[in-house]
């Protein structure tokens, strides 16, 4: 059974704390899930990297993950702006 990775991202992630990792799991056979707070939207990294958000985290339990990568940039500032990300990270 293949291992899930939470990514929390939004707009203006560190574009390399986002790529290098997500490559190496996936590499590894890891299933990456792009979390955000809204589902299909698409969001761009500092220098360009377009990511899709793969599930709104009102849709994701974080029990279902097995590690959790918060890339860095202005993402994290960003997504402090609502409790629920924090709340998925404390898990």
């Amino acid at each position: 059974m293949s291992k899930k990775i939470a990514v929390l991202v939004t707009d203006q992630f560190e574009d390399i704390e986002y790529t290098s990792p997500v490559k190496a799991y996936e590499e590894a056979g890891y299933s990456v899930v792009a979390i955000d707070l809204e589902a299909g939207k698409e969001v761009t990294g500092k220098h360009g990297e377009k990511v899709k958000i793969d599930k709104a985290i009102s849709d994701v339990d974080a029990s279902d993950f097995d590690a959790l990568l918060i890339p860095g940039g202005f993402s994290p500032d960003l997504l402090r702006a609502d409790d629920r990300p924090g709340e998925f990270a404390k898990i």
